[in-house]
């Protein structure tokens, strides 16, 4: 429950900065990550459910009717298509956390750049970094240390908010 409570915190935190900096598009990209990947891994979860479905009725008709030795070899082609599901359903959950992630780059670039908290600019990077390296493992730590990072930077928001930088002068 702690981190659904962290969570929900947090959505409400740029929903927040999203209307003190009036630029709604920084709460909108950080909506359509959170709705990317929550669709993403959902969808992921069915297929899986679904693919389990199939694969016990047929396990179930086909057993029954197997000798021993055919079994085995049964055996040794369900252990291949098992593993076949299982890098599938990772693969559809992986390309939902680099869209995702990308959204949140974007979300908290904008942040960065109009609170004046680079911290969020690195934490962009670092979310990008690790949901792009997470398909082999590292970038599990690389989202853990943006997530420090992200605490961190939500504590160096200013009291007060910066004032619009001014335009730059036109040369005539």
């Amino acid at each position: 429950m702690l981190p659904l409570a962290g969570f929900v915190l947090e959505v409400l935190a740029v929903n927040k900065i999203s209307h003190v900096v009036k630029d709604e598009d920084i709460f909108k990209n950080y909506l359509y990550a959170l709705i990317i990947g929550i669709v993403g891994v959902g969808v992921a979860v069915i297929f899986g459910i679904i693919a389990a479905f199939i694969l016990g009725i047929s396990l179930f008709g086909i057993i029954s009717s197997l000798s021993y030795y055919s079994y085995l070899g049964f055996l040794e082609n369900l252990g291949s298509s098992l593993i076949l599901l299982a890098v599938l359903i990772l693969i559809a959950i992986w390309i939902a956390l680099v869209i995702a992630a990308s959204f949140v780059k974007k979300s908290f670039e904008s942040i960065a750049a109009k609170l004046n908290v680079p911290m969020f600019k690195t934490t962009a990077t670092l979310y990008w970094i690790g949901a792009l390296t997470s398909i082999v493992i590292v970038g599990f730590l690389v989202l853990f240390i943006g997530n420090i990072l992200k605490i961190v930077a939500y504590f160096n928001i200013p009291e007060e908010t910066p004032p619009p930088s001014p335009p730059p002068p036109q040369k005539s």
